[in-house]
């Protein structure tokens, strides 16, 4: 078995391609975003995005590899072969998978290696590598048995290679990341979410089953007609379908992929006041949450009341919600300061209240919104933040940015004219 298949691994097409798939690896890796750098949850599920890309290029070049064979003519020989046929089946299908998870575990380690002088070495995540390990192996072994019921060059891989690709992106991601999928792959690795274990192992298990399938079953579809032999079907295929049956039930009865995880110890917190608390995964950003703890306390307190300790999400527990901490979106902390803003304006103006007529609605919105922007640019301390993407609809960015940098007195009394709007618009149950 093992010369079976160090042969397929030396002569299988797919070695050309190899350096294509590290390619795609390392630029989906560093050309999304490089925020993950030092988070190790982020890292770890940067690190497994590229798989949303393998799994399809893998089903599409398992499905030509396996449809070879027809097309060569050996069907018959390999029929007659002296190893058991689903032997033979399993190391071709092994050999394409090798290159796959070969591209796959490089770029993994690529992020690990790049993670560890700003991270150390204490976080690694391995819950999302193996789920993109699952996807990678889930693919390959749909791909493969289809390819072998046909000869086509390049109508089935293809079919292969989109089916599994928009399949992916409209069913694939995990519930909770923007997506009501079925939880193959996810987006971000947040420090406040882990994978589950039972949901995981039934991703695997759905993974090694359908290989077991694929060899089971293809090694079957061998006659020059075509017809399946499902007579003395091997147990391989047997085991595969028995595989992918207990996969199925874990799906359903697993639970959802990501599940909150206990509150932390022992919290990062700055030093300064306000308190800012963060889990310790985030402290790459720690002298950033110092610098923002300072300007937040810079601001004037006879308009803002700030609360003394800030907490992101899941620190404290209880439910994952922007009413209980913030978020630190795509890892950055001016994203964070949004949160603040937001809970600072709050904490110092009247809950919101349905206005007399849309007019006086229209003064009261832009007045929280144009507050919200001007705490978010003092707290980020460097401008509007990026990740607004433009900021609240109806606020001069420019001229927030403007406003920042002209004397205390003058933010005061603007920022006093816009509270007066927000505290005196009088609200319909008055």
């Amino acid at each position: 078995m093992w010369w079976i298949y160090r042969t397929e691994v030396r002569r299988s097409a797919l070695r050309w391609a190899l350096p294509a798939f590290v390619a795609v690896d390392l630029l989906v890796l560093f050309g999304r975003s490089r925020h993950w750098i030092g988070v190790w949850p982020e890292a770890s599920a940067a690190a497994q995005i590229p798989a949303f890309y393998l799994g399809p290029a893998l089903a599409g070049a398992a499905a030509w590899s396996a449809a070879s064979r027809r097309r060569s003519g050996v069907v018959e020989q390999l029929a007659a072969a002296a190893k058991s046929s689903w032997r033979v089946e399993l190391a071709q299908l092994s050999a394409t998978l090798t290159y796959g998870v070969l591209a796959y575990t490089l770029g993994a380690l690529t992020a690990a290696g790049v993670t560890v002088p700003e991270a150390g070495p204490e976080f690694w995540w391995p819950g999302y590598i193996l789920l993109g390990l699952a996807l990678i192996t889930i693919c390959t072994g749909v791909g493969h048995l289809l390819g072998r019921t046909t000869k086509s060059l390049f109508a089935v891989p293809v079919i292969c290679a989109l089916g599994c690709l928009v399949f992916l992106g409209v069913f694939g991601f995990a519930p909770g990341t923007g997506s009501s999928g079925i939880g193959l792959a996810v987006l971000s690795g947040y420090p406040y979410t882990t994978v589950s274990a039972l949901p995981l192992t039934a991703r695997l298990l759905l993974g090694i089953g359908l290989i077991a399938l694929a060899a089971g079953v293809g090694s079957h579809l061998r006659s020059a007609s075509g017809r399946p032999g499902w007579p003395g079907l091997p147990l391989a295929g047997l085991s595969g379908v028995g595989l992918v049956a207990i996969a199925v039930v874990l799906f359903v009865t697993a639970g959802p992929l990501l599940a909150q995880r206990e509150v932390p110890a022992d919290p990062l917190c700055t030093h300064s006041k306000p308190q800012i608390c963060v889990w310790p995964e985030s402290q790459k950003f720690a002298p950033e949450f110092e610098a923002m703890s300072a300007r937040i306390a810079a601001l004037p307190p006879r308009l803002i009341k700030s609360p003394d300790v800030f907490y992101e999400d899941g620190v404290r527990g209880g439910p994952l919600d922007m009413g209980r901490g913030f978020y630190i979106f795509e890892g950055q902390t001016w994203d964070a300061a949004t949160s603040m803003a937001i809970r600072l304006n709050e904490a110092s103006s009247p809950p919101y209240c349905d206005p007399v007529d849309e007019a006086a609605n229209d003064r009261r919105l832009k007045a929280q919104l144009e507050l919200i922007s001007w705490l978010t640019v003092r707290i980020a301390g460097n401008g509007q933040p990026a990740a607004i993407h433009g900021g609240p609809p109806g606020v001069d960015q420019k001229a927030i940015r403007v406003l920042v940098t002209r004397p205390e007195a003058e933010q005061v009394a603007w920022a006093t004219a816009r509270y007066k709007v927000v505290r005196e618009t009088p609200c319909a149950s008055e």
